[in-house]
């Protein structure tokens, strides 16, 4: 398609970037790159993102969330970019239309954030245009690839993170409940073990033959960390944020049993059951 049918409007253009607003992620191209903040009124599903604005890498997006939807695939691509530490914003339903980008740079309030935008003091309630200036101005912080994670809860015991696996624990996160996306195996278990966390919850995997999927619950009671698997068919394997938002406990160890985490219970309650009595 020429360019001239996916026409793109620079509103904003300094030394730190352009401010770009079309009215489709279908329409990020060629003409788009690492300096840009992207206004695209689609949905912010993870598929446009990862097809079409990943490959540009941009300094952040906006998006409209598009009544969030089943399993909130609406903002899925918020975590998308997480991933690489890029900043994204999605608009309320309410407030602009889809598929206008210029009513969403005008109109658009944001509803929802990802990590790396809450970091750029991006809140619910404020302006599109005011997020994507704060996006603009803000230097470049990349992830490592895959190494993304999310303080979920923040309180006088400590931290509850998200993390896509076990494997990216390391010392950084001493005192934490750690949610991830991980299956709940030995391997998965081998990588907490060695940290001094106060809990993990992983997600069972369906369990698998002889409970292999929630094996390394017995390996994290050998360290005495309290620890639970969440069903998978509560949260989406891969991904610690479901875990923790999602998941419904189906399996734990003694650790965490004698804290008071029973079957059934929500992830988010059980965590804050780990940390509490850190």
């Amino acid at each position: 398609m020429p360019e001239s049918a996916h026409p793109q409007a620079v509103t904003v253009e300094s030394a730190d970037g352009r401010i770009v607003v079309m009215d489709s992620m279908t329409y990020v191209d060629g003409r788009n790159g690492p300096g840009d903040v992207l206004i695209a009124a689609s949905y912010f599903g993870s598929m446009p993102v990862c097809h079409w604005v990943l490959p540009v890498r941009p300094k952040g997006v906006i998006a409209q969330e598009a009544g969030g939807g089943k399993n909130m695939a609406g903002v899925s691509g918020l975590w998308a970019l997480d991933g690489h530490g890029i900043p994204g914003a999605a608009t309320t339903t309410a407030s602009c239309r889809i598929s206008d980008g210029a009513d969403m740079y005008v109109n658009g309030i944001i509803a929802q954030v990802n990590a790396s935008a809450e970091r750029l003091n991006i809140k619910p309630g404020m302006g599109a245009g005011a997020a994507a200036e704060l996006m603009l101005h803000a230097a470049r912080l990349e992830a490592e690839p895959g190494g993304s994670y999310d303080v979920v809860y923040e309180g006088a015991h400590g931290r509850i993170m998200a993390l896509g696996s076990t494997s990216f624990i390391s010392n950084a996160y001493a005192g934490d409940v750690i949610c991830a996306g991980s299956a709940f195996s030995e391997p998965s278990a081998a990588y907490a073990a060695p940290y001094a966390i106060r809990g993990l919850i992983c997600n069972d995997a369906g369990r698998c033959k002889d409970d292999s999927g929630i094996a390394g619950l017995a390996v994290m009671e050998a360290k005495s960390i309290p620890a639970a698997a969440v069903s998978a068919t509560s949260a989406e394997i891969g991904d610690g944020l479901s875990t923790y938002r999602d998941g419904a406990i189906s399996a734990l160890n003694a650790s965490a049993r004698a804290l008071g985490v029973t079957e059934g219970m929500a992830a988010k309650q059980a965590s804050l059951l780990m940390l509490s009595a850190g």
